[in-house]
């Protein structure tokens, strides 16, 4: 209860805080939809006495119009508390919430730490608290209260009802509805809450489900035709989730069965016992149709809806609690340098690092250190920690034990705005926004998305350039096939883009981490070959597994086993015969027909 109480209080300050009138209307349609009920039986067993008396003879017809008034009154009534609360205040509340709630948790993902999105246990924290808590809001508000004040208002007026023709009817109604309550609440089977242990199976076929629709997939999925396959594993994985539902939800259907027909017994019994009273003159005719229809109809729905909230709102409000989990999550610390430093050496001092949640060591005891404005080549086989290295370079992740420096300084002592100025990067996974061309490229340093000087420089620094006159509307050209009149670029326009966005800014320190390992190694040579041009006097670092930077650079490290085993030229490590001398001659048919031109632009 006190968990409730807390949610509602936080919910409530932040709807009041940007709209009272939402709150107001909630309230005051509740309260009124709550004493329509017992208003409405009481304007019935009129109409059912004085329709009578009129057939008899005994009343006049006039005498019927103002209470057939208030029969249309209290039949209209309804609609319209309806249409305030689901039409007006629950949107105006989601709208509300999306604001408030959505852009706090926008911003929060800006500063949160890198690690959480490499962990399921922080992903299903970030993605109940972003998927789930605006359907948990909705529920709890307005839904769950308006069921709540309307049933106990009813509820209330109902009794009151009840209790005028005999005190003791409240008891024959409220000691079966007591007693239901208690196993409702001992056995309660929560659908909710059962469904909150399907996360991981409904992620499994929800990443499935976006494997078929997405644009991206369709074109491999009709090519290898896999589409059948994908939709036949993507129905097996949803219908083991839901035979394992249906055994729980079978295993308390009996115990459901038997708390929810308790008070309909008890309903049979009152039902007589108003007739009991009725053939002793202790109700008129019409109070006795009313009140059995009350029985009958709405007054176990409102006794149940002055606890539902309570029965009900454990999982909208553990949802809710995602939520606060969400902000909880740690974030990126940075250092106090405002500046970046004068040079820009770097050294990882052996540094040891695993994945948080696992136990096996990527890096151990790695160190080496690049000279500022040295180009640097970091070669080695697949899943040896090359790309692992640079994100701790860039403060993604933290060392567990070592340092790293730059300009002599540990890298977590500069603050965000000083790294984000060192450090133009290009990754394998590079991201294509659908967005336009010049904004692709600025916001490699989105202070100066809007210059197009520094956005011309860097384009042709990336060689983005020399497709930009074939594109309908220039550099303003919408890029991606997202929205209608996108223009999509082939893969190696693509690459240039991200090169281009790297050198926005002018930043002295560029890494290049496998951005070309999806073309072919003719063309990666010259890619390379170029952005090594361009980058003179800048610290490079050039990350692959192919070796078609290594004649470019001025010196080759080879990692193997999460440490440097080799350092040196590429003459030199050719002639030592280690693992760069094999992996050379293992590629070198690759590179043979322009070996001699990159030597040569180098």
């Amino acid at each position: 209860m006190k968990r409730i109480f807390k949610a509602y209080k936080k919910l409530l300050r932040i709807i009041f805080s940007e709209s009272p009138i939402v709150i107001f209307v909630v309230l005051a349609m509740s309260v009124l939809s709550g004493f329509l009920v017992p208003f409405s039986t009481w304007v019935n067993s009129r109409i059912f006495n004085v329709a009578l008396d009129v057939a008899n003879g005994t009343e006049n017809f006039s005498n019927l119009i103002p209470l057939l008034v208030l029969f249309v009154v209290a039949l209209l009534l309804p609609n319209i508390c309806d249409w305030l609360i689901n039409g007006y205040a629950e949107p105006q509340s989601q709208l509300i919430f999306r604001t408030a709630y959505k852009g706090k948790m926008l911003e929060k993902l800006k500063r949160l730490r890198y690690e959480h999105l490499e962990s399921d246990i922080s992903m299903e924290i970030i993605d109940k608290s972003y998927n789930r808590t605006e359907g948990a809001v909705r529920h709890l508000f307005p839904m769950y209260l308006v069921i709540s004040i309307s049933s106990f208002v009813a509820t209330i007026g109902s009794l009151y009802l009840l209790a005028s023709v005999r005190w003791w009817l409240l008891l024959t109604i409220l000691i079966p509805f007591v007693l239901e309550a208690w196993l409702r609440r001992k056995f309660n089977f929560n659908i909710y809450e059962e469904l909150e242990k399907y996360w991981g199976k409904e992620r499994k076929y929800g990443l499935l489900a976006e494997m078929l629709e997405n644009r991206n997939h369709v074109k491999e999925n009709r090519l290898f035709q896999s589409s059948d396959f994908l939709i036949d594993t993507y129905q097996k994985r949803m219908n083991e989730r839901n035979r394992e539902y249906e055994k729980y939800y079978f295993k308390h259907l009996l115990r459901q069965f038997t708390g929810l027909s308790l008070f309909k017994l008890a309903g049979l019994v009152n039902a007589a016992l108003l007739l009991v009273l009725y053939r002793q003159n202790m109700l008129s005719i019409g109070l006795l149709i009313s009140l059995t229809l009350l029985i009958f109809t709405s007054l176990s729905r409102n006794l149940n809806g002055c606890i539902h909230i309570f029965l009900w709102s454990g999982f909208h409000i553990n949802s809710f609690d995602f939520y606060d989990k969400y902000f909880n999550l740690s974030e990126d610390k940075y250092g106090y340098i405002k500046d970046i430093p004068g040079n820009f050496d770097i050294e990882f001092d052996n540094v040891y690092f695993k994945y948080p949640g696992t136990e096996k060591e990527i890096l151990k005891g790695l160190s080496f250190k690049v000279k500022n404005s040295e180009k640097l080549s970091i070669v080695g086989q697949n899943g040896e920690g090359k790309s692992t290295m640079v994100k701790l370079l860039l403060g993604l992740f933290s060392p567990d034990s070592g340092e790293i420096r730059i300009g002599g300084e540990p890298i977590s002592a500069y603050s965000q705005c000083a790294r984000q100025k060192m450090f133009g990067a290009v990754f394998q996974d590079f991201v294509r926004y659908s967005v336009t061309l010049a904004e692709n490229v600025g916001v490699g340093s989105v202070d100066k998305i809007g210059d197009a000087a520094a956005i011309g420089l860097a384009m042709v620094k990336g060689k983005a350039d020399t497709f930009v006159g074939g594109l309908p509307n220039g550099i303003e050209t919408l890029l991606g096939r997202d929205f209608e009149g996108g223009v999509d670029l082939s893969g190696g326009q693509w690459q240039r883009v991200a090169i281009a966005r790297a050198f926005m800014g002018d930043k002295p320190i560029l890494i290049l981490d496998e951005p070309t390992s999806q073309l072919d190694p003719m063309a990666e040579s010259e890619i390379y070959s170029d952005f090594a041009t361009v980058s003179e006097g800048k610290t490079s670092i050039f990350i692959t597994h192919r070796l078609g930077s290594t004649l470019i650079t001025d010196r080759i490290l080879v990692i193997s086993d999460g440490k440097v085993i080799e350092n040196g030229t590429h003459e030199s490590l050719v002639k030592s015969g280690g693992l760069y001398s094999e992996m050379f001659h293992a590629q070198k048919q690759w590179y043979k027909k322009n070996r001699e031109e990159i030597a040569e632009d180098a």
